[in-house]
């Protein structure tokens, strides 16, 4: 299991380091040895440079967390403090199914139950309790004959998610897991152990839009990563639902 090792202001940076099976959050222990040393070096440069840099947002960091495709080294998630604001007892009671309809009217508007059900071709009895556990937490409404998610901004609190991959030195196998991130992330980066990485892999990084970090005299941005929208997809929101309920009580 990695831990924090940097001295930071606690209360607006959270660790999220093993298993909560309260929250449905699992994660893998980390292997010991170089690799995991650099990615410990860059959790403290990371959180040093969101508090010098934020002062409005907070910050969580997911170690290794469990993800469909696979377990990220790292995931840093900004979110607004008023996360919890909205937070209910029956939002905590929310699925992985659940938050799939509610990514979808995220993503898509108001839409007729049907033609809900058609698109997201999840079995019409499991869409329908979905939609009723939705509304239940307050996060969609139904009006005139439609169903719809309520504003992104109070539904979604997470403004920035970040995946890190770490290799010492198999640019194709971290490029491959960069990319996987990409599904769910609002900007994915892949971190070596290079101060000087060739024009080739910087090029490649760049068509790719992933971001790439290097070690030089602690480290540096190479390469930007692209932007992409959030909530891109249901696991986005999982990352702010783990947030969320790990702090309501």
């Amino acid at each position: 299991m990695i831990m924090k090792r940097g001295t930071y202001n606690m209360n607006r940076i959270t660790y999220f380091t093993e298993d909560n099976e309260r929250i449905g959050l699992y994660t893998r222990n980390a292997t010991q040895g170089a690799e995991c040393e650099l990615v410990l070096s860059f959790v403290d440069y990371y959180c040093n440079k969101f508090l010098r840099d934020n002062k409005v947002n907070n910050l969580a960091i997911f170690m290794e967390p469990r993800v469909v495709s696979g377990f990220p080294d790292v995931v840093f998630a900004s979110y607004h403090p008023s996360i919890l604001d909205r937070w209910t007892k029956e939002r905590t009671e929310l699925g992985v199914d659940d938050l799939k309809v509610l990514a979808h009217l995220l993503h898509i508007g108001k839409v007729i139950g049907q033609d809900l059900i058609d698109s997201l071709r999840l079995p019409e009895k499991h869409t329908l309790r979905s939609l009723e556990k939705l509304m239940d937490a307050k996060l969609v409404e139904y009006k005139n004959k439609s169903w719809y998610a309520l504003k992104k901004s109070e539904a979604f609190s997470i403004r920035k998610l970040v995946s890190i991959e770490a290799k010492l030195n198999d640019i194709g196998k971290v490029t491959e897991q960069s990319l996987l991130n990409t599904w769910f992330v609002s900007q994915s980066y892949a971190l070596i152990n290079s101060s000087r990485p060739q024009n080739s892999t910087v090029k490649s990084f760049s068509k790719h839009g992933i971001g790439l970090y290097c070690t030089h005299k602690g480290f540096r941005k190479i390469v930007e990563a692209e932007k992409l929208p959030l909530p891109s997809s249901y696991q986005s929101i999982l990352f702010n639902e783990w947030i969320g309920n790990s702090s309501f009580h």
